[in-house]
């Protein structure tokens, strides 16, 4: 019963009851407190008890509708503080939360360490959870979420699995993203860094691929000098090859010089293509094969020769048999006796 109803309701019955009392004995009735005669109607006396019953319950119903109160305060922050460990186990960044009721903290206090995982729909969900839920579906569904929009892009740490599959999404929705993960990587986790310079290596040209030459790995530079024909360098040059080559020292294989040879021998004359090549037999190991494989594909058998005079007699034995062979019987070519693909050992 609310308390403003109750002292108005207790007034009324008073009013009544010392109503009716007057008028069936209007007297007066004397009693002495301290020393001091007291005189009253008779009504007064009879209601004056009434008006103490009254202010004791009103101060009894005003203690406990405040301890009530406060109680009341403390489940709803509660529920409020339980809400948002929800949202934020949802959301795959559990975060520490403060409850104060004893029976709700013994078992809410998981959420600052657990993550939560929903199979299928389900109704009657708060407003918060539910904007979790549909961050979780765009997502899950291949969608790129601006976090920034939705006022979580400093709050989600970046090794969070829905920011890294995010990031995935966004990678496929918005090219200039690719640029932005490549530009600052060590911002992302290296599973979004490799997929943007996968997309990279797909897509951009070598001129625009040179100021990243310093993070490109030896498989995706394969990957761009693969796409280079005879029709479209991809912008490649002697330079931008160089620089390629040069910061990827020691990764890459003898096939992968087989490759360049091959890429190369599209684009530049004979005398230009092992010129260049010439100099990397000489500063990287792993281009020797390279080169005396174009010494052959070009027919200068007496250069490989002299190439493989100048070598011990236990390496290159394909390529020694094969000059036997042409110095024998000149109509053999390379290609008729390697598959290039079989010419490396990349083991060792």
């Amino acid at each position: 019963m609310r308390l403003g109803l109750y002292v108005l309701a207790s007034i009324v019955l008073m009013a009544i009851i010392g109503i009716y009392i007057y008028t069936v004995n209007p007297s007066e009735y004397s009693l002495t407190f301290t020393g001091i005669p007291i005189n009253l109607p008779v009504a007064v006396w009879v209601v004056i008890p009434m008006f103490i019953l009254m202010i004791g319950s009103a101060v009894h119903m005003m203690f406990y509708g405040t301890k009530n109160f406060f109680r009341f305060k403390k489940w709803e922050k509660d529920s409020e503080n339980l809400n948002n460990a929800l949202y934020w186990s949802l959301l795959n960044e559990p975060k520490a939360h403060k409850f104060t009721l004893p029976r709700l903290k013994e078992s809410a206090t998981i959420f600052q360490a657990a993550t939560l995982n929903i199979n299928g729909t389900v109704d009657g969900l708060s407003e918060k959870i539910q904007s979790a839920l549909n961050i979780i579906s765009q997502i899950d569904k291949g969608e790129c979420v601006d976090f920034k929009e939705k006022k979580l892009a400093r709050v989600l740490s970046d090794n969070n699995p829905l920011v890294i599959k995010n990031n995935l999404n966004c990678l496929n929705k918005d090219k200039s993203f690719v640029e932005e993960v490549l530009q600052q990587k060590e911002k992302y986790p290296q599973e979004v860094f490799d997929k943007a310079l996968s997309i990279f290596a797909n897509t951009a040209t070598f001129y625009k691929a040179r100021k990243y030459s310093k993070i490109f790995d030896r498989e995706n530079f394969v990957t761009m000098i693969s796409r280079v024909t005879r029709e479209d360098n991809l912008g490649l040059t002697l330079n931008i090859l160089d620089e390629f080559i040069k910061d990827l020292d020691g990764k890459l294989k003898c096939s992968d010089f087989l490759l360049i040879g091959n890429v190369t021998k599209t684009q530049l004359s004979p005398d230009e293509n092992l010129r260049i090549f010439k100099e990397y037999d000489k500063t990287y190991p792993k281009a020797k094969t390279a080169y005396l494989y174009l010494l052959f594909d070009y027919e200068m058998i007496d250069k490989a020769g002299e190439y493989l005079e100048e070598h011990e007699a236990d390496e290159f034995i394909r390529f020694r048999a094969l000059y036997d062979l042409k110095k024998q019987y000149g109509k053999y070519k390379i290609t008729d006796l390697m598959n290039i693909k079989h010419i490396c050992n990349d083991l060792d």
